[in-house]
C-alpha cells in the first residue's frame, strides 16, 4: 500500500511542477515588450542630481539609476570569468525607455559610427525595447540621443 501512495505522491509532484513550469513559460511568452525595463525600473530608485536635473529640463523621467548586469565570459574550455556592465540611469519619455550613458571625461565616446558601435551596441542588443541610448555630457550640459538600425547589405 506505501508503494501506491509513493508513487501517487510522487505523481502529484511531478504534475504540480509541470504546471509550474507550463505557466511560467506562457507568462514569459505573452508578457508585453519593455516589461524587463519596467521591471529595472521599480528595482531602481530616480537620484536627484545633476544628471537627472539635466534629462528632466530635456524633457525625460528618471526612473532608475546605476544599474549592473552581470555577465559571464567563457574562452574556448576555460571557466566561465565574471564581468559586469553598468549604465548610469533609466530615462522615459513619451511611453519609450532609454538607457542612459554620463560621458565622462576619463574615457569620452567617439562620436563615429564605428566608435559608438563599439561603445554602445552592447546595450541596445541587451535591451531591445529599448527606444534608444541616452549620452549625457555634463560638461557641455548636452543630451543626445543614439539608436541604431541594421540595415539590409543586399546589392
Amino acid at each position: 500500500m506505501s508503494r501506491v501512495v509513493d508513487w501517487l505522491l510522487l505523481l502529484a509532484v511531478a504534475a504540480l511542477m509541470l504546471w509550474w513550469i507550463v505557466r511560467r513559460f506562457d507568462r514569459w511568452l505573452h508578457e508585453p515588450p519593455g516589461v524587463r525595463l519596467r521591471r529595472l525600473a521599480q528595482k531602481g530608485t530616480a537620484p536627484d542630481d545633476e544628471i537627472s536635473a539635466l534629462l528632466a529640463d530635456n524633457g525625460f523621467e528618471v526612473l532608475a539609476g546605476k544599474h549592473r548586469i552581470s555577465l559571464g565570459v567563457a574562452v574556448d574550455d576555460e571557466p566561465v570569468q565574471p564581468t559586469r556592465l553598468f549604465f548610469d540611469y533609466l530615462a522615459a519619455k513619451d511611453d519609450k525607455y532609454y538607457l542612459v550613458k554620463v560621458d565622462r571625461a576619463r574615457q569620452p565616446l567617439d562620436w563615429t559610427a564605428s566608435g559608438l558601435r563599439e561603445r554602445l551596441l552592447v546595450y541596445a542588443l541587451l535591451f531591445p525595447d529599448c527606444d534608444g541610448i541616452i549620452v549625457v555630457d555634463p560638461r557641455d550640459r548636452r543630451v543626445r540621443t543614439v539608436r541604431f538600425q541594421v540595415e539590409d547589405d543586399e546589392e
